[in-house]
């Protein structure tokens, strides 16, 4: 399967927009997991559903805004494929807090926040969207499967297809069972035939042997990449920032997914 990479967003400490990103992946600028998160800057929600979102779905839109607005694509006419390994954590956290109090009252806001197809619906609503959504997760794949799932829609339904990777961490005790060490999100915009903005060819093919895994040589980015599911789309990052060709590898229990990348062009910011 193939298609083509015409936009890219990310949001992460020390990352909050691929020009950073790129300085980070490259080296050209340290990177501290613990850095304080950057404010997110996405306009697509009114103010009062700012309040409500929570910080999962501020994170899914940032990056699916920065994707779009980069590929410069109607949001409207895009398919949506949001994929993250546990969803709203700290959301979760709350409200098995709550059940555990005498009341067990759960706010209807933390419910409503609380499904993993939230910050899709988020997604489609703010944009005004009748294009189709999935939400997924698949643990330490996810974004083996979310990769699979977005290309597929675009290799049988000739479709553009937004992909958007995220997770946060989980606050304690939770945080004991998987330490996420920090807040991460990358989007990217599929498209089946090449465009004037494409930045990269992607081509994906399933192996049944399960082979070593792409890391990062940086340790700081390693550590992340090991850390959080969503940061497993590190690599493919790593060469697009490196303005290279390559090849990754993402293994899961029952084989491998072997992308290759053929770079196009310069990545604008």
């Amino acid at each position: 399967m193939k298609a083509y990479i015409d936009g890219i967003g990310i949001f992460a400490p020390d990352m909050s927009h691929w020009q950073e990103a790129s300085d980070v992946l490259l080296e050209k600028v340290s990177f501290n997991a613990q850095s304080k998160l950057a404010p997110f800057i996405s306009t697509l929600l009114p103010a009062s559903e700012k309040r409500r979102a929570s910080k999962t779905v501020k994170l899914a839109l940032e990056i699916s805004q920065q994707a779009v607005e980069q590929a410069q694509v109607d949001p409207t006419t895009v398919a949506i494929v949001f994929a993250s390994s546990t969803g709203d954590t700290e959301v979760l956290t709350d409200i098995c807090e709550t059940l555990t109090t005498e009341e067990r009252l759960v706010s209807p806001t933390k419910f409503h926040n609380s499904v993993h197809n939230a910050p899709a619906g988020y997604w489609s609503i703010a944009v005004k969207s009748h294009q189709p959504a999935n939400s997924i997760a698949n643990h330490q794949s996810t974004v083996t499967t979310g990769l699979l799932e977005a290309v597929a829609q675009v290799t049988t339904d000739s479709q553009t297809v937004l992909l958007s990777l995220y997770d946060i961490p989980f606050p304690e005790p939770l945080k004991q069972v998987e330490d996420i060490i920090a807040p991460f999100g990358a989007s990217l915009i599929f498209q089946p035939q090449q465009t004037m903005h494409s930045i990269a060819q992607i081509s994906l093919q399933w192996d049944d042997a399960v082979h070593p895994e792409s890391t990062l040589k940086n340790k700081e980015l390693e550590a992340l990449r090991q850390s959080v599911p969503a940061a497993k789309i590190l690599p493919l990052l790593y060469l697009l920032a490196n303005q290279s060709s390559g090849h990754i590898a993402l293994p899961t229990n029952d084989g491998t997914l072997k992308v290759d990348v053929t770079y196009l062009q310069r990545v604008s910011s």
